[in-house]
C-alpha cells in the first residue's frame, strides 16, 4: 500500500539526487600540503588594479618599502558553457530524474611576479578549476559566485606559497635595498 508520505518521498528522491549532482567541483593547483596555511605579511610596493579583496592576503602594499623592487599581481578568468540541445531536453525522460542539462566550467588563474624594473626575479602561480552541472531542478552557483570563490581560493593559495617562500623573498628585498 502506497501512502501519500511514501509517494512524496519517492518523488523527492530524484530531486535530491539531482541536487547532489550539481555541487560545484573545485580543483586547485598547486596543491599545498599544509592543512593550516602559514600567515605572513610582505610589505612591498604592489602593482595591482583590481578589487582589494582578491589580492593575496600576504601582500601589503607599501609604496615606500623598496624603490627598485615591486610585486605585480594579475589574474584571469576563463569561462566555458555547454548546454544540452533544447530538443533533446524536451524528449529526454531522464530530465525528470535530474539528468544534467548542461555544464558550466570556470578556470581562474593568478600570478604574482617579483620584479625589479622590467626583469622578473621570481614568479608564483595558482589556478582553480571549477565545474558545475545544472539540472531542471537546480542551477547551482552562478558564474559570478564561482568566479569570486575561485579568486579567493587562488589568492589564498598564492599567499601560502609566498609565506612558505618568505625567507627567499626577504633575501631578495634585502638585496634590493642594499643596491640602492
Amino acid at each position: 500500500m502506497i501512502t501519500s508520505s511514501s509517494a512524496r518521498a519517492a518523488l523527492s528522491a530524484p530531486a535530491c539526487l539531482a541536487l547532489l549532482g550539481c555541487a560545484t567541483e573545485v580543483v586547485i593547483t598547486p596543491q599545498l600540503a599544509d592543512k593550516n596555511p602559514p600567515t605572513c605579511q610582505i610589505h612591498v610596493p604592489v602593482r595591482y588594479d583590481g578589487k582589494p579583496d582578491y589580492l593575496p592576503a600576504a601582500l601589503v602594499n607599501d609604496p615606500g618599502a623598496s624603490a627598485t623592487m615591486a610585486i605585480r599581481y594579475s589574474y584571469e578568468a576563463q569561462y566555458g558553457l555547454q548546454e544540452l540541445s533544447p530538443i533533446i531536453a524536451i524528449v529526454n525522460p531522464l530530465m525528470i530524474v535530474g539528468f544534467p542539462t548542461g555544464d558550466d566550467n570556470l578556470v581562474v588563474t593568478g600570478r604574482v611576479d617579483v620584479v625589479r624594473g622590467d626583469a622578473t626575479l621570481r614568479s608564483y602561480a595558482a589556478a582553480a578549476a571549477m565545474k558545475r552541472s545544472s539540472t531542471v531542478y537546480y542551477e547551482g552557483e552562478t558564474f559570478t559566485e564561482m568566479r569570486r570563490r575561485g579568486l579567493l581560493l587562488v589568492g589564498n593559495n598564492l599567499s601560502s606559497q609566498l609565506c612558505n617562500d618568505q625567507d627567499a623573498l626577504a633575501a631578495l628585498l634585502k638585496d634590493s635595498a642594499n643596491k640602492n
